[in-house]
């Protein structure tokens, strides 16, 4: 297999996005950059310089929407997947689409049923507008996420001498709970405050109760930026989104904060 450099990987995100982009107007289905993809369009009008990954968001509406039809047909524009926890194709509660023509390896994780090169798809589900009541929410959530995660953590890997010596021991733990059940049980904790109701909305599913945080009203209002020279949607609130996600996002971080999945792609054969 011929292995892809960081640009081809690039080029091959973004045109995952593109396709993504023109299926989600066929069915009309609305999305957002958001996380790391948003701050590298406003920042860098494209990929951040040392990140390797695509990130966008959906209200749970539309997000539901487009899993029913990833539960009919997953498979779009010839080798693009969507691939969600319901048809047992991915071990994340949220979806992915995958570059089926890819291959990928990372350093911390065995995703052996998703190793090509993937977009992230999170949902924004109402949130309390309680700050007490909102940061019980996403503790719960976080203890779940955690557990999730230990099912497919590499034993022996981490950042720290700390995560690789207390790892092993938590995770037959983790096992024994399983990636169905913490998957469902983070799905339910993220729809039990209601989108349609809700005042706020937020990533419960993989965020912070402090950092990605809305007003419904503005979240559901887009507005396009540009990346890697094309038009893409965000919400019409990015500016407080990415001041209250990394302070002074036009600052850039120092060397030793410049993480990314440290990932390896080829070209299947």
């Amino acid at each position: 297999m011929k292995q892809l450099t960081l640009p081809e990987i690039r080029q091959r995100l973004l045109n995952i996005l593109i396709e993504l982009d023109d299926f989600c107007e066929e069915h009309n289905i609305h999305y957002y950059l958001c996380a790391g993809t948003l701050l590298g369009a406003i920042r860098h009008k494209g990929f951040i310089p040392w990140d390797d990954d695509i990130d966008i968001a959906m209200s749970r509406p539309f997000y539901d929407q487009l899993e029913q039809l990833a539960q009919q047909n997953d498979t779009f524009h010839g080798h693009y997947k969507i691939v969600t926890y319901k048809n047992g194709t991915t071990h994340y509660p949220f979806m992915k689409v995958l570059d089926t023509e890819t291959y990928t390896k990372q350093s911390y994780t065995n995703e052996s049923n998703e190793n090509s090169l993937w977009v992230d798809i999170f949902p924004f589900d109402g949130v309390p507008a309680d700050v007490n009541e909102r940061r019980n929410l996403f503790q719960r959530e976080l203890f779940v996420r955690k557990i999730l995660n230990l099912n497919f953590a590499k034993v022996g890997d981490g950042k720290t001498m700390g995560h690789r010596l207390i790892k092993p021991l938590f995770i037959p733990f983790a096992k024994l709970y399983g990636i169905d059940r913490a998957n469902k049980r983070i799905d339910q904790l993220c729809r039990s405050y209601g989108y349609d109701r809700a005042d706020y909305v937020g990533d419960i599913m993989w965020g912070d109760y402090d950092k990605e945080i809305m007003k419904k009203t503005d979240f559901d209002q887009p507005v396009y930026v540009e990346f890697e020279g094309h038009q893409f949607k965000t919400m019409s609130c990015w500016d407080k989104y990415l001041t209250d996600t990394y302070g002074d996002y036009m600052k850039l971080p120092p060397v030793d904060q410049r993480e990314n999945h440290e990932l390896k792609a080829w070209l299947r054969e």
